[in-house]
């Protein structure tokens, strides 16, 4: 049972995060509310309306099927158009930013509304059409059938300019770069809220562990926690990911333990394996790890020379620094409990000192020469010294990252009016005196 309902929660994550989950969506609603409509005429809905609204209703059959004709085609243009716009719209988001951007891109949802309601109104025009005249169908003119379809086009319309709207907003990179910290922060806070903080307990450190073998090649993005848990409390072991989530796995390859051996591992991995999952795309809303990628990926593109926009990597830096100073409150090792409190199941978490160092590395790389960003990524520093008096094991990280930051400032940035600034704000830093030891000054040449 526990894997049937697995798979459902699995299949329904993947649904709900597809591209064509609300036109479907919307496009059944339609053809029912079609289907409903037709009904109703055989009840005399037409006629009522034709006595009291007659303005309402159309008594030509030669006029009805023109209109219905006119905007079947009118909104297949209108789809075949909207989605041309949207094939340009994610090559330049490929091109100028990051390829990641694109999932989260295709699946905003009032672009998703917008589409179904044009499919929507197109299957109800068709369906309205074949029942005009028709001589299975009891009433010889669906009027008010017709006449909503001419107000689900009217709606198409201004729909319409919404979309050319939301298209042209949903591609600047300061909205693309805003949904991704919101996705990141929130997985974040739901990571927080779940830390106990708690030491690793003695079970993860000590057993005559049993290695585990990845089922397939991709990357090892979630497990459905419910199911696990009383999986390994049947077997009585708890499970030790030596991977952390997101991480590439080869098939084959040992990604995991388990705490002593088992007479039946292959029944065991037979049914763990039903509820670990593996994905292609890497999506923030799935972990918090892809978020800081995708931001740091379109910083680094910005710097490139092609697209030189330096403005966006300092946007992006102010985003990274925000959710830096977040994760700072996330301990690196992540146990889940079972409903006693018994760890059951630990992953190798990407601590800290590896997501700053590997998010800040290219930006220092790309933008070492740019005093406008190595004065971005000091103020960056600066913001997360305010934060890290609780977490002072963290305070050795910061200082060589920042040491790294001036090695390479020192050696790309020759003027001395820009190292002057920059020994401007490490002053400011010194003064702050978080760290255990103060930040070198550069050497100014006269």
């Amino acid at each position: 049972m526990n894997r049937i309902l697995s798979r459902i929660k699995f299949v329904y994550q993947y649904i709900i995060s597809s591209i064509g989950f609300l036109p479907t969506l919307i496009s059944l609603g339609f053809f029912v509310l079609a289907l409903l409509v037709l009904y109703l005429e055989t009840v005399g809905l037409s006629q009522t309306l034709k006595e009291n609204l007659p303005f309402m209703i159309i008594t030509n059959g030669e006029t009805a099927r023109l209109v219905l004709s006119t905007i079947a085609t009118g909104i297949i243009s209108l789809t075949v158009f909207s989605f041309t716009m949207v094939m340009l719209v994610l090559n330049q988001a490929s091109s100028n930013f990051s390829p990641r951007v694109i999932p989260g891109i295709i699946t905003y949802k009032s672009n998703q509304s917008v589409t179904g309601l044009y499919l929507g109104t197109l299957i109800y025009t068709l369906v309205v059409m074949v029942n005009v005249r028709s001589e299975f169908y009891s009433v010889a003119l669906p009027g008010f059938a017709i006449f909503l379809a001419m107000g689900f086009a009217i709606a198409c319309l201004g729909f319409f300019v919404y979309f050319i709207h939301s298209i042209s907003e949903s591609i600047q990179i300061d909205s693309i770069l805003e949904g991704i910290y919101h996705v990141t922060k929130r997985q974040l806070e739901e990571e927080i809220e779940r830390d106990k903080g708690a030491a690793v307990p003695n079970v993860f450190t000590q057993g005559e562990w049993t290695y585990l073998k990845s089922p397939n090649t991709g990357y090892l993005q979630s497990l459905d926690e419910d199911a696990v848990i009383p999986i390994l409390q049947e077997f009585d072991v708890v499970l030790d990911f030596e991977q952390p989530l997101g991480s590439f796995l080869v098939e084959g390859v040992p990604f995991a333990r388990v705490n002593k051996k088992l007479d039946d591992l292959d029944k065991f991995t037979d049914r763990l394996f039903d509820h670990v999952y593996f994905y292609r795309e890497e999506r923030p809303g799935i972990n918090y790890i892809f978020g800081f990628k995708h931001i740091t990926e379109s910083a680094v593109k910005a710097l490139s020379p092609g697209i030189n926009d330096p403005g966006t990597a300092l946007k992006a830096t102010d985003y990274l620094t925000a959710l830096f100073a977040l994760r700072m409150q996330l301990t690196d090792e992540k146990v889940i409990y079972d409903e006693d409190g018994a760890g059951r199941i630990r992953f190798k978490h990407d601590t800290f000192e590896d997501i700053f160092s590997l998010n800040l590395s290219p930006l220092r790389l790309y933008g070492k020469s740019d005093i406008i960003v190595v004065l971005k990524l000091l103020m960056l520093m600066e913001a997360l010294l305010y934060k890290v008096k609780p977490y002072a094991h963290l305070k050795p990280v910061l200082y060589s990252e920042a040491m790294l930051l001036l090695h390479d400032a020192d050696e790309s940035i020759k003027n001395p009016g820009d190292r002057q600034k920059i020994n401007h704000l490490l002053n400011k830093l010194n003064e702050m005196h978080q760290l255990d030891r103060l930040l070198p000054l550069l050497t100014i040449s006269h």
